[in-house]
């Protein structure tokens, strides 16, 4: 049987850095970040790999990258694909990706970042599961919005199930530490945090409820399967999400994709 490849996919703020960052030096050349396809399909059919066309990928144990998809597969032809992903709760995500653009902001033009709360508004919600879906598992636009909340979770569940690893971003050192065992690397891990710590917590308690509610599916893909870890089913029951609100978060998209260009 053929070896088998790691695919780790890297959703923003989930530790995907620090895990990049260890098998890159651990694996050297057995390491590949996915390529960015840069063409305007890319959000209409999912990443494509033109520039590994031909190229012979046995070396390589274990993919990464923001632009990892499922399609890589057919450039590692009869190759298992173990396939793993760290997830991150709502409030914890925007907090930390504010964090991120705050300092980011501050660097690249020392310009004073918007307020919180002003910033969230140009946010997507559920941006975890979108990521996974539009990303990893290809569905573009406009494909995406024929799946209502209730579907977006049924679809990702029913993939993950198969999953070598779904946990928290907080499993990120037991998910290093377990695929190096396999791959007879070092497993000792040297966190890469692009975020570093801020003061005062900028999500009041009335902010962090209006999240949670906003967020609805990305909290229920974390409460369901945060502990999943190696094998098993989720470990909370499936809340009600609705089942009919493509227009809506379609119409949501509009209106923060409209603010974010009008604050910038």
């Amino acid at each position: 049987m053929s070896e088998p490849v790691h695919f780790l996919l890297h959703v923003p703020k989930c530790a995907g850095t620090t895990i990049e960052a260890h098998f890159q030096t651990t694996l050297g050349t057995g390491y590949l970040l996915a390529p960015r396809w840069d063409n305007v399909l890319r959000d209409v059919v999912g990443n494509r790999y033109p520039t590994l066309a031909g190229q012979s990928l046995d070396h390589v144990r274990v993919v990464s990258g923001h632009s990892l998809s499922s399609g890589l597969r057919k450039h590692l032809p009869g190759r298992p694909v173990l396939e793993s992903v760290l997830i991150r709760d709502p409030v914890s995500f925007f907090r930390s990706l504010y964090g991120y653009r705050h300092v980011r902001q501050a660097r690249d033009g020392g310009r004073v970042p918007a307020p919180f709360e002003q910033w969230y508004a140009t946010q997507r919600r559920n941006p975890v599961s979108r990521f996974l879906l539009s990303r990893y598992f290809e569905q573009g636009v406009p494909a995406i919005y024929r799946l209502s909340s209730a579907a977006r979770l049924a679809f990702l569940e029913e993939r993950l199930a198969h999953f070598h690893f779904v946990g928290s971003w907080r499993h990120a050192n037991e998910l290093i530490a377990g695929i190096s065992e396999t791959l007879s690397v070092p497993g000792t891990v040297a966190a890469q945090n692009v975020t570093p710590r801020r003061g005062d917590d900028p999500i009041t308690p009335q902010l962090s409820k209006r999240i949670l509610t906003e967020n609805a599916l990305d909290q229920a893909l974390f409460e369901r399967w945060k502990d999943r870890r190696w094998s098993g089913a989720p470990t909370a029951p499936p809340p009600p999400l609705p089942r009919t609100d493509q227009i809506g978060v379609l119409g949501r998209e509009l209106v923060t994709s409209i603010a974010k260009k009008l604050t910038r």
